[in-house]
């Protein structure tokens, strides 16, 4: 329920509440939400503060106003494998969404006496209005003793997997990978369109090639669009 003692304000507190019923399934994709009035009438508010709530949404890209009609919720959780961590750029492809890529640094590094160039991005699908949702925030260390000049290609348009096969006949195969929780910091507020600061989940590790050699050092943070599924086999035993 809201808090009027709060000095959150009331349309925020609301916009909260409506988008955690989305993300906890409440309301799935094309379904309408309670009305103006109803909303109005349930937490005691003006449709004035009910109508600040659903603007901010509809800007998110939770919710879509059809005039005449209703608000219908337009959010389409994501579906990642987490254990099939493999390229960004051709996973979404091979689900049939058009991957965006916003460049937010390119820098040279020195990591463990080595030179490596950090490349940070946020990654997401491009949506009906052309407008980027973002997924993930990317950051990849990669050694140029293996990838010398890696740094002249624009990976807002190039997928980086891509290119080392291509342009350097190294192969990613696998990740070894940590899994732990973090705070969202201000890149991950911008990105993912946040009002406040809540725990995300962060992959770590190393990327390896068909030699076993690390060539990349990874850190993915996933968005709260982002869902996964673990499916383990369990063994039984038989008395």
């Amino acid at each position: 329920m809201l808090n009027k003692s709060d000095p959150v304000p009331l349309y925020i507190q609301l916009q909260r509440i409506i988008k955690e019923e989305i993300l906890q399934g409440k309301y799935e994709e094309g379904q309408m939400i309670p009305s103006e009035t109803q909303l109005s009438s349930k937490y005691g508010i003006t449709r004035t503060t009910v109508r600040k709530a659903i603007s901010m949404l509809a800007n998110e890209g939770y919710l879509h106003q059809v005039h005449g009609k209703g608000t219908f919720v337009c959010f389409k959780q994501m579906k990642y494998n987490l254990w099939n961590f493999g390229g960004f750029t051709d996973y979404l492809k091979s689900k049939n969404e058009v991957p965006v890529s916003k460049l937010i640094s390119m820098n040279k590094v020195l990591a463990d006496d080595n030179e490596y160039i950090e490349i940070k991005r946020a990654r997401g699908v491009k949506k009906d209005n052309d407008k980027p949702l973002f997924l993930t925030i990317d950051t990849s260390l990669i050694p140029m003793k293996l990838f010398p000049d890696i740094d002249s290609y624009d990976f807002q348009v190039e997928s980086l997997y891509n290119i080392m096969r291509t342009k350097y006949d190294i192969y990613p195969k696998r990740a070894v990978l940590k899994m732990s929780a973090v705070e969202s910091d201000k890149t991950a507020k911008e990105f993912f369109n946040l009002d406040r600061s809540i725990p995300l989940l962060m992959a770590q590790g190393s990327v390896y090639d068909l030699n076993n050699i690390e060539i990349e050092k990874v850190k993915v943070v996933y968005g709260p669009k982002m869902d996964f599924n673990i499916v383990a086999n369990m063994e039984t035993y038989r008395p």
